[in-house]
């Protein structure tokens, strides 16, 4: 199947953009999205994040993606991956990572990265790999 594993290579991921993801099925998911500059609605979401819809929300910029990801076992975590393809977690800084970002951390940080020119300032970023 290396015809799907290049239809994805190919695939050039959404630049300056926030989007919402919902699962709404087994291989389905639809999308949302809206301007970097409607943060309202990227509050919105937030708020309103469902683990039981498998939500997230992302903000795709040129220096990577910032995601804010909704489980049913743990709280909200928001996770980056660098324009290098590198995998983040933010974390309270100076906390281990047991110790998750409190939901007004998340929304600062998601809203932040609405118009940073990098990683927003504020959590501990650590790599995960």
């Amino acid at each position: 199947m290396s015809w799907w594993r290049d239809r994805w290579r190919r695939r050039k991921p959404p630049e300056n953009v926030a989007e919402l993801l919902t699962s709404t099925g087994p291989f389905r998911v639809a999308s949302e999205q809206v301007a970097l500059g409607d943060r309202e609605t990227v509050r919105r979401w937030l708020r309103e994040l469902d683990p039981d819809l498998g939500q997230q929300v992302f903000v795709h910029r040129p220096w990577g993606t910032v995601a804010a990801v909704s489980d049913r076992r743990d709280p909200v975590s928001v996770v980056m991956s660098d324009a290098e393809g590198r995998p983040w977690a933010a974390y309270v800084r100076g906390a281990d990572h047991r110790v998750y970002l409190m939901p007004e951390q998340v929304e600062s940080v998601m809203l932040a990265a609405l118009t940073s020119d990098g990683p927003p300032a504020g959590p501990d970023w650590r790599r995960l790999d």
